[in-house]
């Protein structure tokens, strides 16, 4: 089982680095993701000799409130994946129905790659961490196969898949 283990730190002006757990709270638990369209698909578009869209780069951000994975809708768009159903989440604005998109998830660290039969369509825009834009939400689906931590002591998390 794959383990990722992260301590997020302040920069200084002397160009040092300071622990400091304010900064896990404002840019929370994330991972670096490649979005792709689904084994399956990729399987079938190599057989037909159709080209493979590229996977698509951004950051993950871990949400236990989540209960479902989900992914910027407009990517999979992107990559030219319909939606396969819909499905009604419940937010702190209300329920709002989105689309369901199968896709894959790559972790580059550390070393995680997830096949989805379904993600949530869901409108990151503007959502951003470190700097680099927020594509996905790892939600309670994943969680369920390993062990989160989060530190907040420390400003640090694991997760293990």
């Amino acid at each position: 089982m794959p383990v990722f283990t992260s301590q997020l730190f302040e920069n200084q002006a002397d160009g040092s680095q300071k622990i400091n757990p304010a900064v896990l709270v404002r840019e929370g638990p994330f991972l670096e993701v490649f979005v792709s369209i689904p084994q399956a698909l990729a399987q079938f578009y190599e057989k037909e000799h159709i080209p493979i869209p590229s996977p698509l780069s951004g950051m993950a951000l871990i949400d236990t409130g989540a209960s479902k994975s989900c992914v910027h809708g407009s990517m999979m768009r992107e990559l030219k994946v319909s939606p396969i159903s819909t499905a009604t989440t419940h937010t702190a604005a209300g329920a709002v129905t989105h689309s369901l998109y199968p896709a894959h998830f790559t972790f580059p660290v550390p070393k995680i790659e997830i096949d989805f039969t379904s993600v949530v369509g869901v409108d990151l825009s503007g959502q951003t961490i470190m700097g680099k834009q927020l594509i996905a939400l790892i939600g309670r689906d994943v969680l369920a196969n390993g062990l989160f931590v989060y530190n907040g002591h420390t400003g640090s998390y694991s997760i293990a898949i």
